[in-house]
C-alpha cells in the first residue's frame, strides 16, 4: 500500500482551523529566487482563478480564508511553504462551506499556478519593491552582506531573503514552467489542524495530486557545516547608526537537546533588558541601541548583533568576545540562567496558544526524525551552568562584520 505523507491532527481548542503544504527542495540562489516569485504570483493568481480579483472573491466566499505562499529557509533545503487558515466550517451554518469546498480550492490555488506573462510580470515588481524596502533598512543590508561573506565559498547558501533580485527579474514564462514541472516530483507533506482530521485526512488525499507526496519527507541531516575564518570586515554608508555581526560557529551537528541549550544562551545574552548583552552593551557602556543573539543551528551559527554608537564598535566587540569567554570558563549568573529559561518556556506557553505556532511544531516533526518525540519544555528546565559553559567552549569567532 502506497504511503501518502499527511499528518492531520485534532483541532481541540480553536475556532479557526489551520493546513499546510510543505515541499521540500535543495537550497540553491535560483531555487529561492524562483520559489519566491512563483509564491509571490500564487499570492495573486491561479491558472483557475487567474485573476486577483477572482482569487480574492473565492477566498472571501469562504469567510475571508487566510492563504499565504512563502519559502522558508531550512539548512541545506528550502520548503516552500502554503498554508491556510480559515473558520472551521462547524462554527458557521453554512451548506455551501465544507471542508470539501475549502480543500478543492487549496488544491487548485496550490498544485496549478498560472504562467500567464501579466501575472508574472506584476509579481516581479512586487518582489523588486519589496527588496528595495528590505535593502533600505541598514540591519537588513547587513546582515545581507555578512551571509554573502559567511559563505563566500558557497554562494548557494548566501541568500537569506528571497534569492537574487536580478534572477527573478530575469526569469521567464519558460524557465518558471520548468520550475513548476521539477516541483510536483519534489518531496511533500500536507498537515493540518482541523475538528474532523480523519474527513480532512481523507479529502487530502482525494484531492491532492503531488506524486512526491509519496516521497521520504524526513531530512536526515540539513545542516550546513561552519567555514572556519576569521574574518574582520566592515563597509562605509554614512549611517548614523553601526549595525554589527559577530558570527561564531561550531564543529559539530547539534542534537534537538543541543539546539535548546544555543536558544537558551541567546536568551541569557539577550534575551529582554536584564540579559547580559543588554546591560553591559546598552546600560554600562551606553553603546547599543538594540542587541539580539540567536542560534542556526541548521547553518551551525551564532549569531550576535547589535545597532551601536558608531564611535563605540570596538567597545562593543571587546564586550561580546568577553562575555562569550566568561561562560565559556564557568562565569555564568545561576539567577539571570533560570530567568532566561523562565523566559523561553513562557514563550513556549504562550505559542501553544497559536495555530500557526503549533502547525510549525508539527512541520519540523515531519521535518526532523524524532522531533515529533522530543519534550521542548523538558529539554529548557534541565539546561545547567556546566551546558551553558560546554556549548559556549565550541564557538569559534569566525567573521566579524561592520556596517557604519
Amino acid at each position: 500500500m502506497l504511503t501518502i505523507n499527511t499528518s492531520i491532527q485534532k483541532n481541540e481548542k480553536f475556532t479557526t482551523a489551520s493546513l499546510g503544504c510543505f515541499l521540500r527542495l535543495p537550497l540553491t540562489s535560483h531555487n529561492l529566487a524562483y520559489a519566491s516569485l512563483l509564491a509571490k504570483m500564487q499570492m495573486n493568481a491561479t491558472l483557475y482563478f487567474p485573476t486577483i480579483n477572482k482569487q480574492q472573491e473565492e477566498l472571501s466566499k469562504m469567510y475571508d480564508l487566510q492563504f499565504e505562499a512563502v519559502p522558508q529557509l531550512f539548512g541545506k533545503d528550502i520548503i516552500l511553504s502554503y498554508v491556510a487558515n480559515f473558520v472551521e466550517p462547524i462554527e458557521i451554518l453554512d451548506p455551501e462551506y465544507t471542508y470539501a469546498k475549502i480543500i478543492e480550492d487549496l488544491a487548485l490555488i496550490i498544485e496549478h499556478p498560472t504562467l500567464d506573462d501579466q501575472i508574472i510580470a506584476l509579481s516581479k515588481r512586487q518582489l523588486s519593491s519589496d527588496y528595495q524596502e528590505i535593502m533600505a533598512e541598514p540591519a537588513n543590508f547587513a546582515l545581507d552582506r555578512f551571509f554573502k561573506i559567511w559563505y563566500q565559498n558557497e554562494p548557494d547558501y548566501a541568500e537569506n531573503f528571497m534569492g537574487p533580485i536580478d534572477e527573478i527579474e530575469n526569469a521567464t514564462s519558460k524557465d518558471l514552467k520548468l520550475f513548476v514541472d521539477n516541483l510536483k516530483m519534489v518531496p511533500a507533506t500536507v498537515i493540518g489542524l482541523v475538528k474532523d482530521p480523519d474527513l480532512v485526512d481523507h479529502l487530502v488525499k482525494e484531492e491532492f495530486k503531488y506524486p512526491g507526496l509519496m516521497k521520504n519527507f524526513t531530512e536526515s541531516n540539513l545542516t550546513i557545516p561552519a567555514p572556519k575564518r576569521d574574518l574582520q570586515l566592515s563597509d562605509v554608508h554614512n549611517n548614523l547608526q553601526a549595525q554589527l555581526f559577530m558570527g561564531y560557529g561550531y564543529d559539530l551537528t547539534l542534537p534537538f537537546y543541543g539546539q535548546i541549550v544555543g536558544q537558551v544562551l541567546g536568551q541569557y545574552l539577550a534575551g529582554d533588558p536584564s540579559s547580559k548583552l543588554f546591560t553591559k552593551i546598552r546600560e554600562e557602556a551606553g553603546a547599543a541601541y538594540a542587541v539580539e543573539a540567536n542560534n542556526y543551528a541548521n547553518n551551525s551559527l551564532f549569531l550576535i548583533n547589535a545597532g551601536l554608537d558608531p564611535n563605540k564598535v570596538e567597545e562593543a566587540k571587546a564586550i561580546i568576545k568577553g562575555e562569550i569567554e566568561a561562560i565559556a570558563a564557568g562565569e555564568i549568573d545561576s539567577d539571570l540562567l533560570k530567568k532566561s529559561k523562565k523566559a523561553l518556556l513562557n514563550i513556549q506557553l504562550i505559542g501553544k496558544d497559536k495555530e500557526n505556532w503549533r502547525l510549525a511544531q508539527m512541520l519540523r516533526g515531519e521535518l526532523f526524525d524524532g522531533y515529533s518525540l522530543f519534550d521542548r519544555e523538558n529539554a529548557i528546565k534541565r539546561v545547567t551552568e556546566t551546558q551553558l559553559a560546554k556549548f559556549a567552549k565550541n564557538l569559534f569567532l569566525n567573521e566579524s562584520y561592520v556596517l557604519r
